[in-house]
This record gives C-alpha cells, sequence and structure tokens, in this order.
C-alpha cells in the first residue's frame, strides 16, 4: 500500500478512500437492473389511472380502463381500452397484445391479477384462469 502510495499522486488510504466511496454511491440514483431474454417475459398489468370515454350518441362520459403490455427485453408495448378489470377483460387484452406481437412468451407476469385468481391466499393461491392457461398452451406459463 505504501509502495502504491509513493508511486501515485492521488493515492488514499483505506478509510478515506471508504468515506469517498460511500459519498459517491450515495449520489447514485437508486435503481435495479434487470435481464431479459428476447421474448422470455410479457408483462402484463392495468394501468392505475383510468381514461374518460364519451359516448358520442349520448354524450356519456364512462371511465375506461387503460390494460398494457410488454415485452421484457424490447419493451415492445401493446394497449387497449376495456370498461372493467374481470377477467374477462383480461383474457381478451391479453389474448389481443399476443395477435399483436405475433407469437407467445414463455412467461406471462402479471401484476397483482385479482380477477385471474379463483380463492386469493398469500400460501396457497388457487389458480382459477391461470391454471386454465397453463394447460391450454403447454408452451407458455402465467405466473401468478
Amino acid at each position: 500500500m505504501e509502495e502504491y502510495q509513493r508511486g501515485a499522486e492521488q493515492a488514499c488510504k483505506h478509510t478515506s478512500f471508504c468515506v469517498r466511496y460511500r459519498a459517491w454511491a450515495a449520489a447514485l440514483k437508486r435503481s435495479m437492473r434487470q435481464t431479459h431474454i428476447a421474448g422470455e417475459r410479457l408483462f402484463v398489468d392495468y394501468a392505475g389511472q383510468t381514461v374518460p370515454v364519451i359516448d358520442a350518441a349520448s354524450g356519456e362520459i364512462r371511465r375506461a380502463q387503460i390494460f398494457v403490455a410488454v415485452l421484457g427485453a424490447s419493451n415492445y408495448t401493446y394497449a387497449c381500452a376495456t370498461a372493467t378489470q374481470n377477467a374477462a377483460d383480461w383474457v381478451g387484452s391479453i389474448i389481443g397484445a399476443l395477435e399483436f406481437i405475433g407469437g407467445v412468451p414463455r412467461l406471462i407476469v402479471p401484476d397483482q391479477t385479482r380477477a385471474l385468481i379463483a380463492r386469493p391466499d398469500r400460501y396457497e393461491p388457487a389458480g382459477g384462469i391461470v391454471d386454465d392457461c397453463d394447460t391450454m398452451n403447454p408452451v407458455t406459463r402465467v405466473l401468478p
């Protein structure tokens, strides 16, 4: 260590290095980088906010739910509006996303899909439609 300090003008002792490193690390933005294999995962969810839809004939304003599906590796995105977030809308939206993409990924990763789970439970959830999807397509799995 002392030999290095003699040869390098910007050298510092271990304690000084740790202090500088902690200051540098504290200034960094927190992020979690995920590496995705192409075609492996399709992330699906409904957006939190709704959008107003105006009926042209009656002028009635209703709120539409926005479904979004994104391929992990490419960020190729599909979005559509549905009336509700029930199981039929989930399945129809996922089918629309798969048709838009032109294929099926290995995993479909939904986020908090209460409409797709027959019996929610922290330890043993009953899959319902999720289990049906797994038995119909041996290539794609749905992560509940």
